[in-house]
């Protein structure tokens, strides 16, 4: 593998008579260019050397040299000035190569492949390996510009890592030891009352912590001996009288009208279990027959990014209304503040007490799954989840439930006599 870094100009000179200065990174015989957000006179840079200069000796001056200098040194308010910037700029070039060999020898020593894409990653996210906090930012970014993540998935992520520089506006990794865990959870108690937003936050923070063990970042796991607790979801599903009284609703909506269009979405969510992040991907998915398949955008195994949901056929009905009245592949999409808005004044109009919310689609779809019958195991693949125990917080067992599997044990017994 051979690794160079050399420091060039940027040619043509731009309109104020100045060059780009970049690092031109050579992997394999690949051209990387690095741009040093610098720029400088070409007449007064050292090409062999690839250093600024505030005066270069008269047989090395070559066309324009007078001209330059003259500007060069007016805008740098005189001879000191420019002698101080050229200092200044050329701390900023030694920086940068010290910067690539580094990761050049760091490369050669872990005789890990150096892409273009990997030095790059490792260039621009400097103190990543040394401080956590700095590595779940850029992270989060390299993962959602990559597509690994949803925008939403995106803005939970910076939510907790926001949580993490109030927490701690620096943490080294060394410092990750099993007390971290526990500060960090007496922190949250004090500073969020819900209990399931505080797992969320512990469950991020344990996400970016196994992406830095992939990525051979050393580091005792402060998380080894720590149980992360979760409660019951805050939504609640609608009943199946409220439900319906939606249904007939929807049904009196005009096409292409908001209400219509927000309702048709959020129907499809309780008819078939998927996320906001998953509906508003949508139009992406293939449908063959009843079965819809679609990358998750939230996913806890590469095996089930790709994953295929047979759709129930009202949950079909409603995709293919958005799909004719759209004149696309999926729904149309308003802000989520401006639905939910939406949903909260229509349960308000119906009288629907359950709070409406794009989260109580799911909720429905998984109470509704299993007061009619359907397994947990099941549900718990439908809905994407790693852990049996996450599917059933989407599970709320009411009396008319109660009361139906008590007359099913019965029904049973009768049938035995």
């Amino acid at each position: 593998m051979g690794y160079s870094a050399n420091v060039v100009l940027r040619r043509p000179a731009r309109k104020d008579g100045t060059c780009q200065v970049r690092l031109i990174v050579i992997l394999n015989g690949r051209s990387v260019p690095v741009a040093l957000k610098v720029a400088w006179p070409p007449a007064l840079f050292d090409e062999e050397a690839g250093r600024c200069v505030a005066l270069l000796p008269a047989k090395e001056r070559g066309p324009g040299y007078g001209a330059q200098l003259e500007a060069a040194t007016a805008a740098a308010g005189g001879r000191a000035g420019l002698a101080q910037l050229a200092s200044d700029y050329n701390l900023i070039i030694g920086q940068a190569q010290a910067k690539a060999n580094s990761i050049f020898v760091e490369a050669r020593l872990s005789s890990t492949v150096l892409t273009a894409d990997k030095f790059l990653q490792d260039y621009n996210t400097e103190g990543s390996k040394t401080d956590f906090a700095k590595y779940f930012h850029d992270k989060i970014i390299e993962r959602h510009r990559k597509g690994k993540i949803s925008d939403n998935t995106r803005k939970n992520h910076l939510s907790t890592w926001r949580e993490l520089k109030r927490f701690r506006e620096v943490i080294p990794f060394h410092t990750l030891t099993i007390d971290f865990a526990d500060d960090f959870k007496e922190y949250l108690d004090k500073r969020i009352k819900s209990l399931n937003t505080r797992w969320g936050r512990h469950k991020d923070v344990k996400t970016y912590l196994a992406l830095a063990k992939r990525d051979k970042i050393k580091f005792e796991n402060p998380y080894a001996d720590f149980t992360n607790q979760s409660g019951p979801g805050k939504w609640l599903p609608l009943s199946p009288d409220e439900l319906r009284k939606l249904e007939a609703y929807y049904v009196l909506c005009a096409p292409g009208t908001p209400q219509r269009r927000i309702l048709c979405k959020f129907l499809f969510s309780c008819k078939s279990g998927l996320r906001l992040g998953d509906l508003k991907n949508i139009g992406n998915a293939q449908l063959e027959g009843n079965r819809l398949t679609f990358e998750m955008q939230k996913g806890w195994s590469k095996s089930l990014q790709a994953s295929m949901l047979p759709l129930t056929r009202q949950a079909l009905g409603y995709l293919v209304d958005a799909q004719e009245e759209e004149g696309g592949a999926g729904f149309r999409d308003y802000a989520d503040q401006y639905e939910n808005r939406a949903l909260t004044a229509i349960g308000v109009q119906l009288g629907i007490e359950t709070k409406l919310h794009h989260h109580v689609g799911r909720e429905t779809f998984a109470t509704n799954f299993i007061r009619l019958g359907g397994k947990a195991e099941i549900l718990q693949k439908l809905l994407g989840h790693k852990k049996i125990s996450t599917t059933m917080k989407y599970v709320h067992v009411d009396d008319e439930m109660k009361s139906d599997a008590i007359a099913s044990l019965d029904a049973m017994d009768i049938e035995k006599l």
